[in-house]
């Protein structure tokens, strides 16, 4: 039981902040977002333009357009983001489409849309299936794949799908760009772009990295209350186990120490059966730790976010360490009862 608790607050943890550094790190590879304004005029945009255009502090940018609408099943309807981008190699440049469990690349089509992941899951769809979009028109669309993805919904199409869907072309209102440049030289570059008159809002993925980072930060908390718990437990079983075990071969430890045996000897006697009895059942409760795992996730699942069942090794490996350090613990606390033992009365006590 200790293991098992253990095991479910380091996988708590590790499945939890594990959705930042994949969706932040990993499936977005930009850094900057870059809102325009509605009905941006050709003039504002190619102002825009020239400022990213030739600028050493920016690698690449793409515009794209991204409005919220809602997603429809017979199941349910969803509020998402809508993010039309002119082809799969543009978008592959800035979000890495990929299936979770094989890691195989997720292709944008022509003639549908992409999901991400947990947003097919609620909304009961399989590629293949339709989904209703109601935007500035209510259309049907096929679902052609579903991808990896983990803060907030997403619905992927290409410009050209965008306009056969809603009979208009889709005007660009966000702009994605790649910055791998010093904190000083990106602040000043922000300073020139709001002050543009097509530019409404910047916003640096790393701060809203580091918002959700603190927003989750409370996770700490139930893990180490977690861990105190199960260390409470360790202590009222073996203590106990350990107590019971003593009292009833108190002749049999008496014995032994006339015979001569030497205090550690006399520990590692009664102490060893309860550390060979620790370490199966710690073993035994990494499994029940990981069906306890998935458990709670299950029951912490959140609409706007997609938790994946996650345990490193790293977790089991504590777990199993932790759990036998409370019963090393406890039976160094048990010792100074060995010594107490009085020989002599021991001896005459009647079986």
């Amino acid at each position: 039981g200790c293991a098992s608790l253990i095991v479910t607050a380091f996988g708590l943890r590790d499945s939890i902040f594990t959705i930042t550094e994949r969706q932040y790190g990993e499936i977005y590879r930009y850094t900057v977002e870059v809102g325009l304004v509605d009905k941006i005029t050709a003039g504002e945009l190619r102002q825009v333009e020239r400022k990213l255009e030739n600028n050493p502090l920016v690698s690449a940018w793409m515009p794209c357009r991204s409005e919220m609408i809602t997603a429809e099943s017979p199941r349910r309807s969803m509020d998402v983001y809508l993010q039309a981008v002119q082809s799969q190699e543009d978008l592959s440049r800035f979000v890495d489409l990929h299936h979770r469990l094989d890691n195989d690349p997720v292709v944008l089509p022509a003639d549908g849309v992409v999901l991400n992941e947990k947003l097919a899951y609620m909304l009961g769809v399989e590629p293949g299936d339709t989904v209703l979009l109601d935007g500035d028109k209510r259309v049907e669309s096929r679902v052609a794949d579903v991808t990896e993805h983990y803060i907030m919904h997403y619905v992927y199409m290409t410009d050209e799908y965008y306009q056969t869907l809603f009979g208009k072309a889709p005007e660009d209102n966000l702009i994605l760009m790649d910055c791998p440049s010093a904190e000083e030289e990106l602040e000043t570059l922000s300073r020139d772009l709001v002050a543009l008159d097509g530019v409404t809002t910047l916003t640096r993925i790393a701060d809203t990295r580091e918002t959700f980072m603190s927003s989750l930060s409370t996770v700490d908390y139930a893990v180490f209350l977690i861990i105190v718990c199960a260390a409470a437990l360790a202590f009222v079983v073996l203590y106990n186990l350990t107590n019971i075990n003593i009292t009833e071969r108190i002749r049999e430890i008496a014995t032994i120490k006339v015979l001569g045996f030497y205090q550690g000897e006399v520990a590692a006697y009664v102490f060893r059966e309860i550390i060979i009895l620790s370490a199966l059942g710690s073993l035994a409760g990494l499994g029940m730790g990981k069906a306890l795992h998935a458990f709670v996730m299950e029951q912490i699942q959140i609409d706007a976010m997609f938790f994946a069942c996650r345990i490193t090794p790293l977790s089991y490996l504590v777990a199993f360490v932790v759990t036998m350090l409370f019963t090393a613990v406890i039976s160094l606390g048990m010792r100074p009862r060995l010594r107490k033992i009085d020989m002599a009365e021991s001896l005459k006590s009647i079986e």
